[in-house]
């Protein structure tokens, strides 16, 4: 075959494949994780638009105001000042990023007040929640005049049938209200967000929009574009746009709540106030929640925790500034991919020198890495992925021709493609391709082992067709509910589950992660328990052990065979706690490093103070009962008193620790608590000597 001929086989070949490939979740994801690339590349917080304020409900915030006894949540009537401030002050818009759509514990009164706030302010708009299906409690219809006409269709994607909007009093007296329903791309960041959503017969505007579009009576969605008041808005297929952020997290104006609340007090005392009123002029001021536990993590581009209102500040921005960012069509796409593929395979076949042959590979993927850099800088994304990916296509098919007598070659570019195309390693690979190699680092992980409680007597009771089916049901919802907040799925070792938080990417808040990702394994477990009882099947529990520290993370695998996962004493520890579950009675265990770095996020109690199998230095454990927040006054009551018990067992007031947990034990079957009793009571008759420090040794696993 001729080498033209070649070079426009491997070409057309490269081209086509990667259309193909270009449709599988993999692909997508590297192109999606590329794009994450060029912002943290092009970046540039400086260019963020000074008139987006933050004020936040920070940990702070909430610090200051617990001195003078009040405590989250907030009395609505404790944004009032912040209201009336920066309205006086000149602010064009205030976007309230908070549902406020039931009534409040502190009474009507308190309702009335805010909203009379919100009147006298007259340019506030309120948080509202759109959905499908029946997620939410209650479903109201909308007044046209928070709605835009529709003028001919909409895409299918932005119709939604649920809403939960603000309590009446409040819709009232707003300027409008807008949408904070955000959807993450299929890897969880969030990259793009609806204009605009369709409920009944009315479009309504996201909370960021809500402002720009105040007024508009029609709205219209044609050749990719939605046209509302003043703006045409590029869209896709599902009626979203891209956020085109300017910076990570920090890179807007922000402004404590406790600043602005005390700076209105010192206005009206007739001090000099810390923040003048004049930074609000013309601003739009977006409050909402920053503090710890008080908002789901939203990871964007450029942050891997971030609140949901950067990601309407950024789409504020974008919109405002009318700095959108298109996708390229899909000629040009193709076109230089072909384009780029024709050189690669000329470069491979023609040139006989492997280093010229090298050379000129690199300098054609750069020219590509720069004219999609050059078009992103214009508003436009070329996914680099697909002009790489076509370029690596045709590096390959080229090579193959080229060595195709050389076997030791094509089994090299075989385990190449294999170890490329790991779907652990989706963030190293683009950024650092030496991750690839074998060996490990170290890093400060929190680690997490579950393991199911009556599993062997399920297996006994299913056929191994159904069994294997059911598990698949139950690792895919422990796989989502792990990766939805950052984790790394390890390993599946028959029913139990191995993963770790931060790494390969870093976590802000591992240890809270793998806290919060425990709880919600337990309560989908409930859920999964309803599904297996109509089959007639026993119902499964679950133990959880979670430890943070240092491990060493890598590649532990072989040449052959690439096997990310991570080793050491913390994992061990951690796999020692989620056993030691079955001697206390309960669900999950973490070590005093977990507790500490994630107390502010969880409830729970300190549960023993101990000596694990094979390891002589004592340890604190602590039991993970609820979210931060959302404990019991039972389990706080329980909690205290059940610490009260373990430090008089701790100072050998045997019969402090007794009067303590037979109370318990009179009003609940509580598993530590009857544990601790029969301890106590045998050290009792039989104490620890002089020496002991309080601990107990652990002889099984």
């Amino acid at each position: 075959m001729k080498k033209a001929a070649v070079i426009l086989l491997v070409a057309v070949l490269s081209t086509a494949a990667t259309f193909i490939s270009g449709m599988a979740p993999l692909v997508r994801a590297f192109g999606l994780k590329s794009l994450d690339k060029q912002f943290l590349l092009y970046a540039d917080p400086s260019r963020a638009d000074k008139r987006i304020i933050f004020i936040e409900v920070d940990q702070d915030s909430l610090d200051h105001f617990e001195k003078d006894n009040i405590t989250f949540p907030w009395p609505r009537s404790m944004y009032n000042p912040i209201i009336k401030y920066v309205s006086a002050g000149g602010a064009k818009a205030i976007i309230i990023d908070i549902l406020f759509n039931n009534l409040s514990p502190y009474g009507q009164n308190v309702d009335n007040r805010f909203a009379k706030a919100m009147r006298g302010a007259g340019s506030v708009y309120m948080a509202s929640a759109f959905m499908n299906g029946d997620n939410a409690t209650e479903a109201f219809a909308i007044d046209p005049k928070f709605g835009v006409e529709l003028e001919g269709s909409a895409p299918a994607a932005i119709e939604k049938d649920v809403s939960s909007l603000p309590l009446s009093p409040f819709l009232d007296v707003v300027q409008g209200i807008g949408s904070v329903t955000l959807t993450p791309d299929d890897d969880g960041v969030y990259r793009r967000i609806e204009p605009m959503i369709l409920f009944g017969d009315y479009l309504v505007p996201a909370i960021f929009l809500a402002p720009l579009v105040n007024g508009a009576s029609t709205a219209r969605y044609a050749n990719d574009i939605l046209t509302v008041g003043e703006y045409a808005i590029p869209v896709n297929d599902n009626g979203r746009m891209w956020i085109n952020y300017q910076g990570p997290r920090g890179s807007y104006k922000r402004y404590s709540a406790a600043a602005v609340i005390s700076s209105a007090v010192m206005l009206k005392n007739g001090d000099t106030p810390l923040l003048p009123q004049g930074r609000f002029k013309d601003a739009y001021v977006i409050i909402g929640y920053t503090a710890p536990g008080l908002y789901d993590p939203k990871p964007t581009p450029l942050s891997a925790v971030s609140p949901g209102m950067e990601a309407h500040a950024a789409a504020l921005d974008t919109v405002l500034n009318k700095n959108f960012l298109r996708t390229e069509p899909i000629w040009i796409t193709y076109g230089l991919t072909f384009i780029g593929a024709v050189f690669v395979a000329g470069i491979m076949v023609l040139i006989a020198s492997s280093i010229v042959a090298t050379v000129a590979v690199l300098a054609v993927g750069a020219a590509l890495f720069f004219i999609s850099g050059e078009a992103f800088q214009n508003g436009i994304w070329i996914n680099l992925v697909t002009l790489e990916t076509s370029a690596a296509m045709a590096l390959i098919g080229s090579a193959v021709y080229r060595f195709q007598f050389e076997g030791k070659k094509k089994r090299y570019i075989k385990r190449a493609m294999q170890y490329y195309i790991s779907p652990h390693l989706v963030e190293q690979i683009l950024a650092d391709p030496k991750k690839l190699k074998l060996g490990g680092e170290k890093r400060m992980i929190t680690v997490f082992f579950s393991d199911l409680v009556g599993f062997t007597t399920l297996s006994e009771r299913m056929e191994p067709t159904a069994l294997v089916s059911l598990m698949n049901k139950y690792t895919t919802l422990m796989a989502n509910t792990i990766t939805s907040k950052s984790g790394t799925v390890d390993k599946y070792i028959g029913d139990a589950v191995m993963a770790f938080w931060g790494a390969p990417l870093e976590v802000e808040y591992h240890a809270a992660n793998a806290c919060l990702t425990a709880l919600e394994s337990s309560e989908k477990l409930m859920f999964f328990n309803q599904g297996i009882k109509s089959l007639g099947l026993p119902r499964l529990d679950m133990r959880i052990g979670l430890n943070t520290g240092e491990a060493v993370v890598g590649n532990m695998g072989s040449d052959e065979r690439f096997d990310y996962t991570a080793v050491g004493d913390t994992v061990n520890l951690a796999s020692r706690l989620e056993g030691l579950n079955s001697y206390y009675g309960t669900r999950i265990l973490v070590s005093e490093s977990t507790w500490l770095e994630s107390k502010s996020h969880v409830f729970g109690r300190k549960i023993d103070f101990l000596t694990v199998r094979g390891k002589n230095i004592p340890i604190n454990v602590y039991e993970i009962m609820a979210a931060k927040g959302d404990e019991t006054f039972f389990q706080r009551k329980l909690g205290r008193r059940y610490e009260m018990s373990l430090e008089a067992y701790m100072a050998r007031k045997w019969d402090d620790a007794i009067e303590e947990l037979e109370k318990i034990l009179a009003k609940t079957k509580d598993a530590p608590s009857g544990v601790l009793l029969q301890r106590v009571r045998l050290y009792k008759e039989n104490p620890p000597p002089d020496d002991w420090n309080g601990s107990f040794r652990h002889k099984s696993k």
